[in-house]
């Protein structure tokens, strides 16, 4: 979904670019998987406001993806 290309001189500072650049993918699906968890909640707030928290596993999953990206782009630098 996301494909990221960093600029020569960033590349020329790293130690793996290439698994830096799939650590900042993870990172922004992560995002995504987040937000697509509050955009559930949203929902559910005006429809069944008794089970809003329900999606709260989505978030977790989502900062988990986010958690593991950051890690992969510390261990590329």
């Amino acid at each position: 979904m996301f494909k990221y290309q960093l600029r020569p001189e960033i590349r020329k500072q790293l130690k793996d670019p290439d698994g830096f650049e799939k650590g900042l993918t993870a990172v922004f699906m992560g995002l995504v998987v987040c937000m697509s968890g509050v955009a559930l909640m949203l929902v559910l707030y005006f429809n069944k406001p008794e089970h809003v928290l329900h999606p709260t596993w989505i978030l977790f999953l989502g900062f988990a993806i986010v958690g593991w990206g950051e890690y992969k782009k510390f261990r590329c630098k």
